[in-house]
């Protein structure tokens, strides 16, 4: 008999608590109508259990209704083949009843839905699957251990995933609970990797798409030498084993990090462009910084996880943010940016916030909070109103860490405060940091305030005074030449032009303009895009002009009064700086901070 507690002995709280064994089969229901299947076999002592599909993936913070794509939804005693009772109770919940032992689910999921990186995808040349859109879960029972095994060898001989393989079979793989078989994305290929070490982690690549060997060949060693850069500033390697994954079978761009492996799309007939490689370098450099800011140094909101409901955090701008700024900054200490090059990559993130007034609209923090319905939901508007995470909370890392270089004694820097972060919430704690646990620790770390110096610019809508920063490493900006501005950017469609964007500043004169209006004609003359060409390279600041739209099939005439912005525009170095300034320019561009 076991021990006693409180009444019960240990032995019978185990006899007593329910068990549950799940084992996935995942086969093509039709390769070219787009369809997985999916049976999922239940071994069980309890009467009743509710499964749910996801409703979100993590890290893609948008409510995305995969329950859409899910058919076919049955339910079989394994015994006897006879049907087991169920209904759906919500959209996105199956409650069964009256269980019997072992029983099997199938249901069908549509897979063609859209190319992206937290959607599934089925075709000829290859699969992939984002978990949480595909695999039902036990409601109240995430800690479940699960195995996955795919039917697919003939059509598919690969599968790639960061999930641990059976040893006597290779398409089968185990998860210890059910947040790690959402973080582990599968893709299924006839394609083969190639394989780098950096660290104590090796790395496996798999470029789906058309690509020579010599190219994967040179792709693996940049890699090798961009995450040994960032290996080298966190010193450690939390991974045994880390995937790559590189899309480059149809045009697209984006990523999406997990815990031992990222999902990476881009344009295949972009990557032999000098300047584009070095944009999917950045790509992949954001996305494997990940592998430690978010999915282990955490804002506390982001796990565990609600997969029905958003989990909101005012963090993500330092989750993305500061991940956004080390991306490129990586890349400049791997060598594969000169200083001219990440310079003008700060300056772009830069004048992109100044283009218009959404740093008067949005603060950081509600550009983190309301992520779910306006950063992922953008309509016509959003430009003019919507602050990005991304680029905003890159500037204010930039700006913090130049700020930490000039008042910490020993140049402490955002380097510091992540190691110490580590330590304490991932290995010690095991759990996320608020944001005034952020600000302790850097305080702690370096000895400088940080939320004194930065608070209000996370609070409140208003904008970071870059330039004061940027002059603490002796970069100004210069600004020339004044020209006009129309405030609007058009598309052309069959020879005709229409109204594309329309740029709001406080400052500036509203405009009789409305998204999709056709531009018919320019001070007289018939609209084109060499007319509006020719307006928009003459053009003062005040000076006004006519144009005749057609809205709705009506004939309308408006008068526009041009706005002004600087042609010409960068930072450069002060050369006639201090010697202080010099000292710590050099430090930044020659330490990795």
């Amino acid at each position: 008999m076991g021990k006693e507690l409180e009444g019960k002995t240990i032995s019978s709280e185990i006899e007593s608590k329910p068990s549950l064994q799940l084992h996935f089969e995942v086969s093509v229901f039709d390769l070219y109508k787009h369809y997985y299947q999916v049976r999922l076999t239940v071994e069980t002592n309890q009467n009743q259990i509710c499964f749910c599909l996801p409703n979100w993936t993590p890290g893609s913070y948008m409510i995305r209704d995969y329950v859409t794509h899910l058919h076919k939804f049955e339910a079989i005693n394994s015994a006897n083949q006879e049907p087991v009772s169920w209904e759906m109770v919500d959209l996105h919940r199956w409650k069964l009843n009256n269980l019997p032992p072992k029983f099997e689910i199938t249901y069908i999921i549509y897979a063609f839905e859209d190319f992206t990186v937290r959607t599934n995808y089925l075709e000829t040349e290859f699969g992939f699957i984002n978990p949480p859109a595909l695999f039902l879960y036990p409601e109240g029972r995430l800690d479940t251990p699960t195995t996955v095994e795919f039917k697919v060898s003939e059509i598919f001989p690969n599968i790639y995933t960061s999930l641990p393989r059976d040893e006597n079979n290779f398409h089968k793989f185990y998860s210890n609970h059910f947040d790690e078989l959402f973080d582990s994305p599968f893709h299924l290929s006839k394609k083969n990797s190639v394989f780098f070490t950096a660290g104590t982690t090796k790395h496996e690549l798999l470029i789906e798409g058309d690509v020579s060997f010599d190219f994967k060949t040179k792709l693996s060693n940049d890699l090798q030498k961009i995450t040994e850069t960032q290996i080298q500033w966190m010193q450690e390697s939390p991974n045994q084993y880390y995937l790559f994954v590189l899309n480059l079978s149809l045009p697209a761009y984006g990523g999406l990090e997990h815990k031992a492996s990222s999902i990476n799309y881009f344009n295949p007939e972009l990557i032999h462009d000098d300047e584009e490689y070095k944009r999917l370098l950045e790509l992949l450099s954001h996305e494997y910084f990940h592998l430690w800011n978010i999915k282990r140094i955490r804002p506390i909101a982001l796990g565990p996880f609600d997969y029905q409901k958003p989990n909101l955090t005012r963090e993500l701008w330092i989750a993305e943010g500061f991940t956004s700024f080390y991306d490129a900054y990586f890349l400049y200490h791997a060598g594969f940016l000169n200083f001219e090059e990440y310079l003008n990559k700060l300056q772009s993130d830069i004048f992109s916030l100044e283009d218009n007034d959404a740093d008067f609209w949005m603060s950081l923090e509600e550009s983190s909070f309301t992520a779910w319905t306006k950063y992922y939901k953008r309509n016509g508007n959003s430009h003019n109103i919507t602050v990005s995470y991304y680029t905003k909370g890159g500037v204010l890392a930039l700006c913090m860490n130049l700020f930490l270089l000039q008042e910490s004694k020993d140049k402490k820097t955002i380097r510091h405060v992540f190691h110490k972060l580590n330590e304490v919430f991932v290995k010690e704690k095991q759990r996320g940091f608020t944001k005034q646990e952020f600000f302790d620790i850097t305080k702690e770390v370096t000895g400088v305030d940080l939320k004194l110096e930065f608070n209000e610019y996370l609070e409140s809508p208003k904008p970071i005074p870059v330039d004061v920063y940027l002059d603490h490493i002796g970069i100004h900006r210069i600004q020339t030449d004044l020209v006009g501005d129309t405030g609007f950017k058009t598309k052309e469609k069959n020879g005709n032009l229409y109204v594309q964007k329309i740029l709001h500043k406080s400052n500036h004169e509203s405009i009789d303009l409305m998204l999709d209006d056709e531009i018919l004609a320019i001070n007289g003359k018939r609209a084109s895009n060499p007319i509006l060409q020719k307006l928009e390279k003459n053009l003062r600041p005040g000076e006004k002009f006519h144009l005749i739209l057609s809205r709705a099939g009506k004939i309308k005439e408006t008068m526009v009064t041009a706005s002004g912005f600087y042609k010409t525009r960068k930072f450069v170095v002060s050369e006639d700086c201090s010697a202080e300034k010099k000292e710590l320019r050099e430090y930044f561009l020659r330490n990795i901070v």
